[in-house]
């Protein structure tokens, strides 16, 4: 039998050809897998919703041929949303979110058919470390913190002037600091003009006594006559007790004596022994001491909070531990353009003369709020005060024991429209239980369910701040329950759920008071003043006045608490308290050369600030450098006029320096996310 060959290169094409069928058979094969795989993922997709939804039907997946658990043809499709931005809703599983591009997720619905709200059983709300408090009606306090400076009560100075020409013959006041009692002599004039006075006086006294037995029109004239002496020495300043001396007995004496018109402290001497004075000049200022102002500096944010008659309490350095009290008597009506401060003047008496003018004074105001944002009446409702010495309070009427001004009822003086004999008590919530948007303030509100508890989103309208509360104008009730800890992992929660969240409810009702319109405007507000503190320091240093620096510094650290920033968020919020921590300074600079320093820090902070967020007010702002400064390393601050104040150098260079670039204001609707760069250098002590 012959055996049949088949060729060796037939052979090799059917191995080869064997191969690619096998290859492509295991493509196909690999191909009907993966659709069927995907023909099966919505099943499974299925049935974990519905192990997560146990009142949800079985059939409802959309594995289902007819698309609906029941069978009819109606029910709602499918939705899918974005967890970062669950405002999407969208059909198609396969889409992207627009906002974000991430992959989308099915919208799962609640057990209880309720999509605006959390439920949480007992462990959970326990691993989620939620706490909450009951809203309630609360007086809230607040405190204001201002910085200022103890000076002379002007109600209370008293400048002796010459009323008549002459020469000073003795002085008996004759150093600044004396102190006088009504009185006492102050000085001895040779007075010719005032002598001739005296001797006409007592000429027409005499004439007026011999005319009784003339006729009646030479008895009229030396009456006149005699009257018209009396009113000469009158406007000399002399009284009618001396007058009347003068008449009766005449007036022996080369000189006269200036006795003090009130007690006091000598302030200022303009004149000394043997100088000639002329009609008006001035010879020396008593002031009472006894009665003083402290001057403070307060921001635009607190004017509001601030009214006339409050109590203040405040510290001197030369008395630490040691507390004073006055009253404010005053508000100044207009802001300085340049500070952004309006001046509060305080009263307050020194009877031991403790406080000295020149001291600087820190002062705290403490704020009780009522439901409408108006301020307490500190006690003086029904009482008698003094328009011009607020420290002069009585139960009757009166007159002022200080100026003898007539005492007015304390209610013409100060707003108590808002005051009653039952003062409406403000609904006031935990400054820790609101999220804050920048458009709106969302609390979360605890309520029972058979499963554990149930969260829910509200927006509030909130009033002013008040130390740790919030007063609420609108969206909670008295006794409500609300989320103060753990708020924002319910909210993280809500938004993984595509639920309304503190982001994506419907209202768009802004979380502002009356008084202020935005967010942003309201921290462009605390930054404008925390700015001009800075402003203030560089002045203080250019002058050479390491004391006012000091003080400027604790006042930029008590502005830069007052800042809001509720409204910001992300880059911006961690950019302003890395600046922030910048500028702050920590106690009180013995050597101006530190102080110096650890300006440049603070410079280098506000520069950062500004191109983040733009000028906070509509002033110039001017950038200068001196190439000098820090042994030749130079260094950049920031001033208000274009003429080089050195801050680095003080009187020893002040000039030194140029403007290299104007700041102008601008307000920027979204400030530019730019990171804030850190201080190029820090010189220490030098």
């Amino acid at each position: 039998m012959k055996t049949l060959r088949i060729p060796k290169t037939v052979l090799w094409i059917w191995k080869r050809i064997a191969a690619v069928i096998a290859m492509v058979l295991i493509i196909i094969a690999f191909v009907i897998g993966l659709r069927l795989g995907n023909t099966g993922e919505p099943t499974v997709t299925s049935h974990a919703q519905d192990h997560a939804n146990p009142s949800t039907d079985s059939g409802s997946g959309r594995g289902s041929d007819s698309g609906s658990g029941s069978g009819s043809g109606d029910t709602d499709p499918q939705m899918y949303t974005c967890s970062m931005h669950p405002s999407v809703r969208l059909t198609d599983p396969d889409a992207k979110c627009p906002i974000c591009f991430m992959d989308l997720i099915p919208v799962r619905d609640s057990a209880s058919g309720d999509t605006g709200s959390l439920v949480l059983s007992l462990n959970e709300t326990q691993a989620a470390r939620v706490e909450t408090t009951r809203v309630g009606r609360y007086a809230p306090t607040s405190t204001l913190r201002l910085f200022g400076k103890v000076r002379m009560d002007e109600t209370t100075v008293e400048r002796i002037s010459a009323y008549f020409p002459g020469r000073i013959e003795k002085l008996y006041a004759n150093f600044t600091g004396a102190r006088v009692n009504e009185g006492d002599h102050l000085a001895q004039m040779y007075a010719p003009d005032l002598l001739v006075g005296f001797e006409e006086l007592r000429q027409a006294a005499l004439s007026a006594e011999q005319a009784g037995s003339v006729s009646d029109i030479v008895q009229k004239s030396s009456l006149q006559t005699l009257q018209a002496a009396r009113d000469r020495l009158r406007l000399f300043g002399i009284d009618q007790p001396l007058i009347e001396q003068i008449e009766r007995e005449g007036y022996s004496e080369d000189t006269f004596t200036i006795d003090a018109p009130r007690g006091g402290t000598i302030t200022h001497i303009a004149s000394r022994e043997g100088e000639y004075v002329q009609t008006g000049n001035a010879i020396l200022t008593i002031a009472d001491l006894t009665h003083l102002w402290v001057d403070l500096q307060a921001f635009e944010s607190q004017i509001a909070q601030i009214r006339w008659g409050q109590r203040v309490r405040f510290s001197v350095e030369s008395h630490p531990g040691e507390l004073f009290e006055g009253r404010v008597s005053f508000i100044d009506p207009m802001i300085d353009p340049q500070t952004r401060t309006a001046a509060v003047r305080v009263a307050v008496e020194n009877p031991d003369r403790t406080l000295k003018p020149g001291m600087f004074a820190s002062a705290t105001i403490s704020i009780t709020l009522d439901g409408s944002g108006g301020v307490s009446a500190d006690g003086l409702l029904g009482r008698w005060v003094c328009p011009m010495h607020p420290t002069e309070i009585q139960d009757e009427e009166g007159s002022c024991t200080i100026c003898g001004m007539d005492l007015l009822p304390a209610e013409s003086l100060i707003d108590s429209s808002h005051e009653s004999d039952e003062p409406h008590i403000p609904l006031v919530v935990p400054a820790s239980a609101v999220l804050f948007t920048g458009t709106r303030s969302v609390v979360y509100t605890q309520t029972e369910d058979e499963n554990g508890f149930r969260y829910t989103p509200v927006q509030v309208t909130l009033g002013q701040r008040a130390g740790e509360f919030y007063i609420v104008l609108d969206g909670l009730s008295e006794n409500d329950r609300v989320v103060t800890s753990g708020a924002f992992r319910i909210d993280s929660a809500m938004q993984i759920a595509a639920k309304p969240s503190m982001m994506s409810l419907e209202s768009e009702t802004p979380v502002t008071s009356a008084a202020v319109t935005s967010r942003h405007e309201r921290f462009m507000s605390g930054l404008a003043d925390s700015v001009n503190a800075y402003l203030n320091a560089q002045e203080a240093l250019a002058d050479d006045d390491l004391d006012a620096f000091n003080a400027t510094a604790e006042t930029l650290n008590a502005s830069l608490d007052l800042v809001q920033t509720d409204g910001l968020l992300g880059e911006d919020l961690v950019a302003w308290r890395q600046a922030a921590r910048w500028l702050r300074t920590s106690g009180s600079f013995s050597d101006i050369e530190q102080a110096r320093a650890e300006f440049e820090t603070m410079s280098n902070a506000i520069f950062s600030l500004l191109e983040r967020f733009g000028a906070p007010d509509d002033t110039h702002l001017y950038v200068a450098h001196c190439p000098m400064a820090f042994d030749f390393k130079g260094a950049d601050w920031l001033q208000r006029t274009k003429t080089i104040d050195n801050p680095y150098f003080g009187a020893s260079m002040l000039r030194c320096g140029e403007i290299t670039r104007e700041l102008e204001p601008k307000r920027p609707d979204s400030p530019a996310q730019r990171p804030i760069q850190a201080p190029t250098h820090n010189h220490g002590g030098l």
